[in-house]
């Protein structure tokens, strides 16, 4: 087999695949990845969370130079600039610390890869463990190769390890250019070697199209210019192949003064004496792998499902536009394609914005007022502040670097153009991209029009077939269906022919596809004839765009059974999604029984009409936005609109009340969960049945009933909203307007307006005395009581809140009970009240009796909270530690903010002033989170200050705000997992490079 040195391949492995598996396998190590963002990988192939920007960094410069050790201070200055901390050396350990401890909680070992190596750093791995290794050792076997389809199939191989340009989320930091040159350049190389196996092959048809954009882009590089020349020569367009050279040769004197090199001088002449030497292959019309670098990441923006085709024009527009506007509109028809083409340039242009791009969809959001909020909770804000949403995003984004893509704005366009121009005004580092189906019409817009995809004339060639991006995509669907499927000379023209009929829109394309399954493409163009002829008699008052979306949907309308039929727009009432029970209970009536719902639903998702996605709890559907809108037009002509919209609000309500009887209980967070995913249902009920005459007593019943809820998530603001609505309506004096009152009471009183909570509180009282409502008047206490806690008078509190318990207990409710209990708990303490302890334990232990984790948190908290006051600072750490885990699960920003809060007065005692100041910092960055004023309210800062004091006192005004500085750097997850360590290694104070032990793991947090 092997002789003198030389490797013979065995005939039964010859071919283009043993050689570049062999050459692509990775060796079963961690893995690291520069070509993109850089990433980490387990040996399983799981990603690694590598959390911070500076701890990212250290792992970025330490690839830039993998294999050799880097200084300290060229890492320092690589991570810092002139912007040094107080102590650079100190700062650089932790950062080299928190990498390691991400390293090792991914994978044992894994932080040993960080080496301490004198006089800095190594990352010690396997050269081809990391991405751009890998790359060069299978570009290198390519050009090994004398088989062009082995060396093609290899380069195809490498070029897939690009996951977006090198190092993109660093892209705009010196000490990566080097680096990135480098391998951009290495890519071009692989690009131009493939594209040349290629077009040995016999691709040059394909080429052609191609590598139009990339000699746009790269528009001196001889090579690719060569190659470009020979693919559009023996695709038979000699004229525009000498044209080509004639725009490089004009290029070149203009922009550098020089030649053509003898060689492409040479390709000139031998094209225009036709030279036989210029002949190839035949071409093939198998297409091979596209040429380019793979998908770029997304990041925060979801990841594309199906593959992107076309639109080049437009991302190359687009990403001019945003380089010089902060506002970008992109218009067109519904269906077009601007949702996905708005995400693909996000995700291009991410990686020059500091802190990220964020999709914010609209599709679902009908209250304009609740527009501000929508945003601010995508970002991730918390709403328990006493500014407004609007002014609380201002300040967030006034210092941050983040692209915005406002998704769906033509039904919110006024509330969209206000909330774009002020942000824009207030937030210097945003730029924002929106789609809607007309511009937001605001000073600095720039528009970019989102056409149809391009479709080819008749008559059609094979090669003009393939040229087109609308041909293109309808392949790529149909062939995900049906993988047999071959775009030939025989099938293009009918294939151009349906483009041409559905005039080239994405959604329209997408839709006919799928029937190509059960019809030829002749019997499917001759249905969209038929279907648009008639389509165009009876709507000639409808715009064409939008007749002609109309005509697609409606004619996969036509494919469906009448069952299925009726189901699509009885489904059209759901907001957001739903799962089976909820169709089954709304849609059923009629002609749809219950036991064949899941059948008709199975087929609605087999035909395109409804998407099925898995959330690892349950299956979950939905509808396009554009498919849903068509529904309810069917919905509302078909006499069921009313009648289905009553059964949506019921069903919802029922759902709120069940979950209201459970919410205190071993359900708990599932609840919270559900109801949460279950949001725009919500809404939707909500707004039918305070506009539904006599509904308007179910409005008040679910509102009051999804008060816990907020309360427990945090949504305070939109819960005081829902609320304030329905008391509007309903203005009789009722049992259900009293506890309305009560709830938005506290609502209000968490939100910082205790002279608002105070006037309703009155009003619930004054209606539980006339009604004779022994639990409305015990709200009306729990929530007065809760007010003049939080404004400081703790007597008033206290005698106020032990009626509240009184009461309670005698009404036997768990949760109020519980409630009040940790209000009492609070309001001793703060009143050094002796009494504090009994109700701390008390309050915990009827949560915990009731298996409440939620609930059991927070009272774990105040517990804690306790106990740090009564100077156990060591027990109460511990409790609120692990009073942070349920937190993390619920995303409940403000009780996370309020446990590091904790943690940093506990350390304060314990004389561990350094934790105790970086714990400040990153309780600081929660707080800005939430937006909240918690943290300000004269009952927690009375006890607040003198921990803060005695921290900085002890360490002196630099070193705190140094420290300060360092917790403040950390993100969400990261604080929380500083948080929660028994003992943290801090870095050593001097300057030597030994080994730094790893920060101890501690509880996992769930995000």
């Amino acid at each position: 087999m092997a002789t003198s040195g030389h490797i013979h391949w065995p005939l039964t492995e010859w071919g283009p695949t043993t050689m570049y598996r062999r050459l692509s396998r990775y060796p079963r190590v961690m893995r690291f990845g520069v070509l993109g963002p850089v990433q980490v990988w387990t040996a399983d192939g799981q990603l690694v969370a590598v959390p911070e920007t500076k701890v990212r960094a250290v792992l970025a410069d330490l690839l830039v130079y993998q294999g050799q050790v880097v200084s300290a201070a060229r890492l320092i200055d690589d991570l810092w600039g002139d912007e040094l901390p107080a102590n650079p050396m100190s700062a650089l350990q932790l950062k080299v610390s928190r990498l390691r401890h991400a390293l090792e909680a991914a994978e044992p070992g894994g932080g040993g890869l960080i080496c301490s190596r004198p006089p800095g750093y190594l990352l010690r791995t396997e050269a081809e463990a990391v991405d751009a290794e890998r790359f060069a050792v299978m570009t290198s076997g390519a050009q090994q190769s004398r088989d062009p389809r082995v060396k093609a199939a290899i380069l195809s191989e490498a070029l897939a390890l690009w996951r977006g340009p090198p190092f993109a989320d660093f892209a705009n930091d010196g000490f990566v250019q080097s680096a990135i040159a480098r391998l951009e350049e290495a890519r071009l190389a692989a690009v131009e070697a493939q594209a040349e196996a290629r077009l040995e092959l016999g691709e040059h048809s394909l080429l052609v199209g191609e590598l139009g954009d990339l000699v746009t882009r790269y528009p001196l590089r001889e090579r690719l210019r060569a190659i470009q020349m020979r693919a559009l020569y023996r695709a038979g367009q000699q004229t525009e192949a000498l044209a080509s050279y004639g725009e490089l040769r004009e290029r070149l004197a203009d922009e550098l003064g020089l030649d053509p090199s003898p060689e492409l001088v040479a390709l000139h002449q031998a094209i225009l004496a036709q030279s036989p030497v210029l002949s190839g292959p035949p071409s093939s019309p198998q297409a091979a792998t596209p040429v380019g670098t793979g998908d770029g990441n997304i990041g925060r923006m979801p990841a594309e499902v199906t593959s992107f085709v076309g639109r080049e024009h437009e991302l190359a527009v687009g990403k001019a536009l945003l380089a010089r506007a902060r506002l970008v509109t992109l218009t067109g028809a519904g269906g077009v394609g601007k949702t996905r083409l708005a995400l693909r340039l996000a995700g291009e242009m991410e990686p020059g914005f500091r802190h990220g791009a964020w999709l914010v969809d609209l599709a679902q959001l009908q209250d304009e007022e609740l527009l501000a909020s929508t945003v601010a909770a995508t970002l991730g804000l918390g709403e328990q502040s006493t500014s407004s949403p609007l002014t609380h995003l201002c300040e967030y984004l006034a210092d941050k670097q983040v692209l915005m893509v406002l998704d769906n704005c033509e039904h919110l366009i006024e509330a969209c153009a206000s909330l774009a121009a002020t942000l824009l005004s207030r937030a210097a580092g945003l730029r924002i991209l929106a789609t809607s189906r007309q511009p937001l019409a605001i000073e600095g817009e720039s528009i970019l029009p989102v056409p149809p995809l391009e479709v080819p004339q008749a008559p059609v060639s094979l090669h003009a077939a393939l040229a087109s991006q609308a041909v293109r995509l309808f392949v790529d669907r149909v062939a995900a269906t049906c993988p047999d499927f071959t775009l030939t000379e025989h099938n293009s023209d009918a294939v151009a022919g349906i483009c041409r009929r559905l005039d080239g829109i994405p959604l329209a394309m997408e839709l006919a596809a799928v029937q190509v399954r059960a019809l030829s493409m002749e019997g499917l163009r001759a249905r969209l004839d038929h279907r648009f002829d008639l389509l165009a008699k009876r709507r000639r008052a409808v715009q064409p765009r939008h007749q002609t979306l109309r005509a697609a949907i409606e004619w996969s309308y036509e494919m469906c059974s009448a069952p299925e039929k009726t189901l699509w727009a009885r489904m059209s009432i759901f907001a957001g999604g739903c799962d089976l029970d909820a169709i089954e209970d709304v849609c059923t009536d009629g002609p749809i029984e219950r036991e064949t719902v899941l059948e008709l639903v199975a087929d609605l998702v087999d035909k395109s009409i409804v998407l099925c996605q898995h959330d690892g709890i349950q299956p979950r559907y939905r509808m396009l936005e554009t498919i849903r809108e068509f529904g309810e037009d069917l919905l509302a002509s078909s006499g069921e609109l009313a009648p289905v919209r009553a059964r949506h609000s019921d069903y919802y309500r029922r759902l709120v009340l069940r979950a209201s009887s459970e919410l205190f209980g071993p359900r708990q967070v599932d609840w919270l969960i559900q109801l949460r995913r279950e949001q725009p249902n919500l809404r939707t009920a909500l707004e039918n049945s305070l506009g539904s005459p006599g509904q308007e007593r179910a409005a008040l019943e679910t509102a009051s009933a999804l008060r816990f809820v907020w309360i427990l998530t945090g949504a305070l603001r939109e819960g005081s909203r829902w609320l304030e609505r329905a008391l509007e309506v309903n203005p009789d004096a009722t049992h259900a307007r009293a506890r309305a009152l009560s709830g938005r009471a506290y609502l209000v009183t968490l939100l910082g307006d205790i002279e608002g909570a105070l006037e309703m509180v009155r009003e619930s009282r004054a209606l539980g005395e006339q009604l004779n409502d022994p639990q409305a008047r015990a709200w009306a206490d729990l929530c007065e009581g809760a007010a003049r806690m939080y404004s400081g008078d703790l007597s008033a509190a206290l005698h106020l809140l032990q009626q509240a318990l009184a009461e309670h207990r005698r009404l036997d409710d768990p949760l109020a009970l519980c409630i009040t209990l940790g209000y009492l708990s609070l309001a001793a303490a703060g009143a050094d009240d002796r009494r504090a302890a009994d109700y701390e334990q008390e309050c915990l232990t009827l949560s915990q009796s009731h298996e409440a984790e939620v609930s059991t948190s927070w009272n774990l908290w105040v517990a804690g909270l306790g106990l740090i006051r009564r100077g156990e600072a060591e027990r109460g750490a511990a409790r609120v530690r692990e009073s942070l885990e349920p937190k993390a699960r619920t995303d409940d920003l403000a009780g996370e903010a309020l446990c590091v809060e904790a943690l940093a007065w506990a350390a304060a005692i314990t004389s561990e002033t350094e934790r105790a100041a970086r714990l400040f910092g990153a309780a600081h960055t929660l707080w800005r989170k939430v937006g909240s004023s918690l943290a300000e309210t004269v009952y927690l800062q009375r006890f607040r200050a003198p921990y803060e004091k005695r921290v900085r006192d002890a360490l002196g005004d630099e070193a705190y705000t140094s420290l300060f500085d360092e917790g403040r750097e950390l993100d969400i997850d990261d604080a929380i997992r500083y948080a929660l360590q028994e003992q943290v290694a801090e870095p050593p104070a001097s300057g030597a490079h030994a080994d730094e032990p790893a920060l101890l793991p501690g509880p996992h947090t769930m995000r």
